[in-house]
């Protein structure tokens, strides 16, 4: 599956049927990272300002995102997000 949506080049990424707690997959120029929806966990390589961008994010998207991750937990397709 391709990114859900880019976010100033940044990649963000969610995958059907992964693993919990629902979360998204980041690609920063080389570096890649994961971070929680709900509890903003961050796993990999990532620096402060990337991490607060996925945060705002996060924080206008929630809903949707959480919407996908179901979806996706089904084995549905995924769309990207709608601004």
């Amino acid at each position: 599956m391709g990114a859900i949506d880019i976010l100033r080049g940044i990649l963000i990424y969610m995958y059907g049927q992964d693993h919990n707690p629902p979360h998204l997959h980041i690609k920063d120029g080389g570096d890649w990272f994961i971070i929680t929806i709900k509890d903003r966990m961050v796993y990999g390589r990532a620096n402060s300002k990337t991490i607060h961008l996925i945060n705002e994010y996060i924080d206008l998207h929630e809903k949707q995102l959480l919407d996908l991750w179901e979806k996706a937990q089904r084995g549905e397709t995924i769309n990207k997000i709608k601004r």
